[in-house]
């Protein structure tokens, strides 16, 4: 499946900036064998370029998919077991229920995973080095104000680029709006696709 399709409601960084997209510019597969006892999901990514064919609100047709190798597994084989010889007994031995929902909340690696940059363009840019999880950051709740006025510069849920592999180390959140000798505050929570969170990281930058 090419330009792979998530949930709305959350903002990609792209080259002109945070945008609200759903859809990523990568081409990935599920591989599925079914089992009498088990079903196994083997996640393909087809190691394509990242490139987007969607500008200024149009999309545009490639002549070839933009494939640049064989591909690689996304990571472990999803293995859904049924256990038992009754369908009582199958659904009593089911691992994917509500009990036994995931409540790892991501971490981040460093005691400073923020810092302010300049991005390719010249403008000022925080700079999140990835949250880990034991499964998958799914994205960052991201707030950036001007710390002499309070006003909001940023408020979005931005994707962590899960869906790339490997996935970039760090993301680069442009801030609109920033100014010379300006001063902001920073505050990111990493959400894994539970929703567990981790605590927030805070960082005050510029002059």
């Amino acid at each position: 499946m090419s330009y792979a399709e998530m949930d709305h409601g959350y903002q990609m960084v792209t080259d002109d900036g945070l945008a609200n997209r759903f859809e990523s510019p990568t081409a990935q597969a599920l591989f599925v064998e079914v089992y009498k006892d088990r079903t196994e999901i083997a996640r393909v990514n087809m190691a394509a370029d990242k490139h987007d064919i969607y500008t200024d609100g149009k999309w545009s047709a490639s002549w070839q998919p933009p494939y640049a190798g064989a591909g690689t597994l996304s990571g472990d084989t999803w293995t859904v077991r049924l256990k038992g010889s009754t369908n009582q007994q199958i659904k009593d031995n089911f691992t994917y229920t509500k009990a036994a929902r995931n409540t790892v909340a991501p971490k981040f690696g460093t005691r400073q995973p923020l810092s302010s940059v300049r991005d390719a363009k010249g403008g000022t840019a925080l700079r999140i080095a990835q949250a880990t999880d034991d499964q998958m950051v799914h994205h960052y709740n991201v707030d950036i104000t001007d710390a002499s006025t309070g006003k909001s510069l940023v408020a979005s849920k931005v994707f962590s680029d899960y869906y790339f592999m490997p996935r970039p180390n760090t993301l680069d959140i442009p801030v609109p709006g920033a100014v010379r000798n300006g001063r902001y505050v920073a505050r990111v929570v990493a959400v894994d696709a539970y929703g567990n969170a981790s605590p927030a990281a805070s960082l005050t930058f510029g002059k």
